[in-house]
């Protein structure tokens, strides 16, 4: 099960439209399971990695995802190459990923793009790493193609999920 939680208001048809995209992708149930509080003490931008790990409690099995969506700004990360802009992050074979849809213009109608980065930060909890078949979702997100490209996995990281999908329901 994917578990969508807000730490902000958003239009209810958009977070249905993404978990019904999630569903279509994970094959694993999807639902919205409610709005929290953002933890306290965060200003914008937030440090993606320090509120995720601060991001409260949501009641989950154990082989749950869960991905917290936030409309605020996320700080850039810092690099040996310069900074880099963060739209989430995640942990790799973990329970956890964090969203922002800041970077997206006008979300209800671009819940496609939203699905994509949303797609690409619960596979890395899967354990996958970034691809690289521009058509994929896994395909780093800062490459300018990255947006316009479609909310679905290639078949090589969609069979990395469907293992680790199958390993879970066992």
């Amino acid at each position: 099960m994917i578990r969508v939680v807000t730490f902000d208001e958003f239009d209810p048809k958009m977070v249905k439209d993404l978990c019904k995209v999630l569903y279509t992708a994970f094959a694993v149930g999807s639902e919205h399971s409610g709005t929290l509080p953002p933890p306290a003490g965060f200003n914008e931008p937030y440090d993606a990695g320090k509120l995720l790990d601060a991001a409260p409690a949501v009641r989950a099995f154990q082989d749950d995802k869960i991905l917290y969506l936030t409309t605020r700004k996320l700080a850039s990360r810092k690099l040996f190459s310069g900074e880099a802009p963060t739209f989430g992050v995640a942990r790799y074979n973990s329970q956890r990923a964090l969203l922002s849809t800041s970077s997206v213009k006008n979300v209800n109608e671009n819940v496609k793009v939203v699905a994509r980065y949303a797609l690409q930060e619960l596979g890395h909890t899967f354990g996958v790493h970034h691809c690289l078949d521009p058509r994929c979702a896994m395909y780093p997100h800062w490459t300018p193609s990255f947006p316009l490209g479609e909310a679905a996995f290639c078949v090589f990281c969609r069979d990395q999920i469907d293992q680790k999908v199958r390993v879970a329901k066992s």
